[in-house]
């Protein structure tokens, strides 16, 4: 089997896509509620930080349903070796990303290192920026991969940036991010009939470049994302399906989640800055919203659309999307899964977002069902 190699080189500072595109100054709202109150100011415990692994420059992969002669399939069947290929290649940014997001989790939980922790986050983040990650060789699995931990860096570097007064590193920082995000706005921004471009791919990418936004104050960025998001409702069909979703057969259902979570988010990202997301479409986001939340109870509810009987993959991590959505609406209906899984967390689209959204669970009597 060929082993596609992640390389990690010598970063030479490549801007031409960020220097073409003069970021607009902006200054956003804190996305998530945690961010507006005191956060830990002193440690009670020593920690050392850990050095950070070489930066993976670029990214080389396959996707895990095939992509070899003979063996790509409808994106519903994973291929055993591809699948190992790919978990192999991408398990250097998944430790990362771990990482990082755990020690920013820390500092917003105020944790006895909580400062330091955060500091650890912030100089992971440089030592990746100096090395020029994710800014190299990327083919089109690797823009998957880099769309994806785009949130995980900017959504960290939102919550940490406040324990540090060092402005040079911090400006380091976001000046990678946007790189980065330029980056994965171009790949999804050419070559519209690919899927991918169309799909929850797409959201999700929307969901970085706009994520990336917020943590650089780049409005252009962040508008970008929520265009994708218009895109995006213009996609949900009248049951609250989405027709690319349903063509993942068996998974139809685990997709229709994983398509909801980036949306969520940018909702969320709207509503803080005076933009009122799900109301757009005549809240079409809802009939997704919807949708997903009556299959949790009953995964035949989308597998008698699929035409497929439907795998169970929900978890703690898919359904994170809820603790923002709860904290808004108090929808009785995702109850039950809040008391199931938490603490319910993210690396991409913020981690512990328990902690970050602090939504206390209410008396029966408060909990209402989101008005149409």
């Amino acid at each position: 089997m060929h082993r596609t190699a992640i390389k990690t080189v010598t970063y030479l500072l490549l801007s031409s896509t960020f220097s073409a595109c003069a970021a607009q100054e902006w200054r956003p709202a804190p996305l998530y509620p945690a961010l507006t109150r005191p956060l830990p100011s002193e440690d009670s415990e020593a920690y050392r930080c850990p050095p950070a692994p070489a930066a993976v420059v670029d990214i080389q992969t396959v996707s895990k349903y095939g992509e070899k002669a003979g063996k790509l399939n409808n994106s519903s069947v994973v291929d055993a070796d591809s699948e190992a290929e790919y978990v192999a290649d991408i398990a250097p940014i998944k430790a990362y990303g771990k990482f990082i997001v755990n020690s920013a989790d820390h500092y917003i939980e105020g944790g006895k290192s909580a400062n330091a922790e955060a500091q650890c986050a912030l100089d992971w983040l440089e030592a990746w920026a100096d090395g020029g990650a994710f800014l190299g060789q990327i083919n089109r699995q690797g823009q998957s991969v880099r769309k994806w931990e785009l949130g995980t860096f900017a959504t960290t570097y939102l919550k940490v940036q406040s324990a540090s007064r060092d402005e040079a590193q911090k400006a380091k920082i976001r000046k990678w991010i946007s790189e980065i995000a330029y980056r994965a706005k171009e790949d999804f921004s050419t070559n519209p009939k690919l899927k991918s471009r169309r799909n929850n791919h797409l959201y999700w990418a929307a969901w970085g470049v706009l994520s990336a936004g917020l943590a650089t104050g780049d409005k252009v960025l962040f508008d970008w994302g929520v265009d994708r998001y218009k895109f995006a409702l213009d996609q949900i069909r009248d049951d609250g399906s989405l027709e690319l979703e349903m063509e993942r057969r068996t998974k139809a259902a685990s997709y229709h989640m994983f398509a909801l979570a980036p949306l969520i988010l940018i909702a969320e990202a709207g509503e803080v800055n005076g933009i009122d997301l799900y109301a757009l479409n005549k809240r079409r986001l809802q009939k997704l919203i919807d949708l997903n939340i009556a299959a949790l109870d009953d995964m035949n509810v989308i597998g008698a659309k699929a035409g497929y009987k439907q795998e169970d993959l929900y978890n703690e991590s898919s359904l994170a999307w809820m603790e923002p959505y709860y904290a808004r609406f108090h929808d009785v209906r995702v109850e039950k899964w809040l008391k199931k899984y938490r603490p319910m967390g993210s690396t991409r689209i913020g981690g512990d977002m328990t902690a970050l959204y602090e939504t206390a669970q209410p008396a029966s009597g408060d909990i209402v069902k989101q008005k149409e």
